[in-house]
């Protein structure tokens, strides 16, 4: 049997509690995520469409900045995947693969993922922020906003399962 080579959950809870409040002490501001992927759409649709791009409110916004993807969040998204690279590489746990139960294709699978991806995106910039940023940061802040966030995703995502369990069988 393959050795564990998953952090403790002892070691990375704490790990990124002292990130979290070194994000707040350092930035002034709490982890998130889902503002960097709206900050990258409205600078691509400025490349291609600006008048209709600054036309739009929510995506208007993320342009007004003089330089806009000196943004530091965007920053925070390299270190997260810089972050999580390297810690796979040297736990020696990195590989290709599609992670799915012994019945499901690749092709279901990559449909579930995208359609899931797609719909937390969506779903974080209609709740003002991701679970990094509405769960996290808010949570830490004591926000309410944040503790239903957190009650939400969970019962969201125990009745998602129950009807979805089919694919990992």
């Amino acid at each position: 049997m393959a050795k564990n080579h998953f952090w403790s959950p002892y070691i990375a809870g704490p790990g990124l509690g002292l990130t979290l409040l070194a994000a707040f002490y350092l930035a002034g501001w709490g982890l998130g995520a889902s503002s960097t992927f709206s900050l990258l759409t409205s600078v691509g649709m400025n490349q291609v469409f600006p008048d209709f791009t600054r036309g739009l409110t929510y995506f208007s916004q993320y342009l007004n900045a003089e330089a806009p993807l000196k943004n530091w969040m965007l920053f925070e998204i390299i270190g997260v995947f810089l972050g999580g690279l390297s810690g796979a590489l040297l736990s020696r746990n990195f590989r290709f693969r599609f992670v799915r139960g012994s019945t499901t294709g690749i092709g279901t699978r990559l449909f579930a993922s995208v359609t899931g991806g797609i719909l937390i995106g969506f779903a974080g910039r209609l709740a003002r922020g991701c679970t990094s940023g509405v769960a996290l940061s808010g949570g830490a802040q004591l926000a309410i906003a944040g503790w239903i966030f957190v009650i939400a995703m969970f019962v969201g995502g125990f009745i998602a399962a129950a009807f979805l369990r089919r694919l990992w069988s």
